[in-house]
């Protein structure tokens, strides 16, 4: 059986484990959904805005999701890998927050005050900034590595001048195995920190309305 890190004193793990790839794939579902509703409402705002010049820059993520271009048929091929992707990456991302997070939560049920109503007292779980921004960090990174290593095994790494575009928001980054890496690990370092201080911000929103700050 998968282990969860750190202790999970009082705390069923088998459970636990149990209810985290539940709401994983849970998750992985909704965001999957998210995905694809909004490529279909781009593609759709894109057709209705532009007509037959649409395709113009929104048609480049054919290169990213196959068979997908700005028409009826191809929003469809292109919701159908939006799904998938997005589903994926929901799914690991909850998954690894939720491994990580793990060994908090013992402590953090532990310190919640009972109540008989919980309308009256909702409990408001806390953000774990390192563990957010590892899981949405790993998960980002490795999916514009996975895309530039896709880019290369198809050969179209040379064309792909609008890709290499983002050498300008991440220094280093190329079309190229390395390049990706570099770029994966740059995005990596730029969510993670972004991540830790949304999760501080947002703790401190928690302390005031508890009555904490």
């Amino acid at each position: 059986m998968v282990k969860v890190h750190g202790s999970l004193e009082g705390v069923n793990q088998e459970l636990f484990l149990a209810a985290l790839r539940f709401n994983a794939k849970m998750f992985g579902l909704v965001f999957g959904i998210f995905g694809a509703i909004v490529l279909i409402v781009m593609t759709q705002v894109s057709l209705a805005m532009w007509g037959d010049n649409a395709g113009g820059y929104l048609g480049l993520l054919g290169v990213f999701l196959p068979g997908y271009s700005v028409s009826p048929s191809g929003t469809l091929i292109g919701a159908i890998w939006a799904f998938l992707f997005a589903g994926l990456a929901g799914y690991l991302i909850y998954w690894s927050y939720g491994r990580v997070v793990g060994r908090n939560l013992a402590a953090y049920i532990s310190e919640q005050e009972a109540t008989t109503d919980p309308m009256l007292k909702p409990a408001t779980m806390r953000l774990y900034g390192v563990a957010l921004g590892t899981a949405l960090g790993a998960a980002i990174g490795l999916a514009l590595f996975a895309s530039t290593v896709w880019l290369v095994l198809r050969g179209t790494a040379d064309s792909s001048v609008h890709a290499a575009l983002l050498g300008n928001y991440l220094p280093g980054y190329t079309v190229s195995v390395v390049g990706g890496l570099i770029g994966a690990l740059e995005l990596f370092v730029l969510v993670f920190v972004s991540s830790v201080m949304l999760a501080a911000i947002y703790n401190k929103v928690v302390d005031l309305r508890e009555g904490k700050g």
